[in-house]
């Protein structure tokens, strides 16, 4: 349960925080080569997936940093969607191409890469203050 509350506390404001970004304020991608938006349902057990081992690096990392709390989560929030998506979104714009080009242009990978990171600290934000809240628990008793 200490590891457990702290990662699906996290999980839920991830997914509640980019289901606002990337259905609400920045357009579907038109590539081509995208999944269309009225199929991606048949993708949600893996973008799930993809989204839990991000927070699951977030929670690792505010842990492995000893600082339990809002402002040390959001530090280590951030870092975590800087370098799990950072190296996703490179990656994709340097390997894949679609139709003769690049399936994102190189603005939207930096923003992508940014809009991550701002999610992700809110995220670590999260996870920090439920770690130390269980901290705190253990301490009282």
């Amino acid at each position: 349960m200490k590891h457990l509350l702290p990662f699906l506390a996290g999980l839920i404001a991830f997914m509640v925080i980019s289901s606002v970004y990337y259905m609400g304020i920045v357009a579907y991608p038109s590539s081509a080569c995208i999944v269309p938006e009225d199929q991606m349902q048949a993708n949600f057990g893996m973008m799930l997936l993809g989204n839990a081992l991000m927070v699951g690096l977030a929670a690792h990392l505010i842990q492995l940093g000893g600082q339990l709390s809002a402002a040390a989560g959001v530090r280590q929030g951030a870092i975590a969607g800087l370098t799990a998506n950072g190296m996703l979104n490179v990656f994709v714009f340097a390997f894949f191409t679609c139709e003769g080009g690049h399936i994102f242009s190189m603005t939207e990978t930096i923003q992508d890469i940014v809009a991550n990171v701002v999610m992700m600290a809110a995220t670590g934000a999260v996870i920090g203050m439920m770690y130390a809240r269980g901290e705190a628990k253990t301490q009282a008793a």
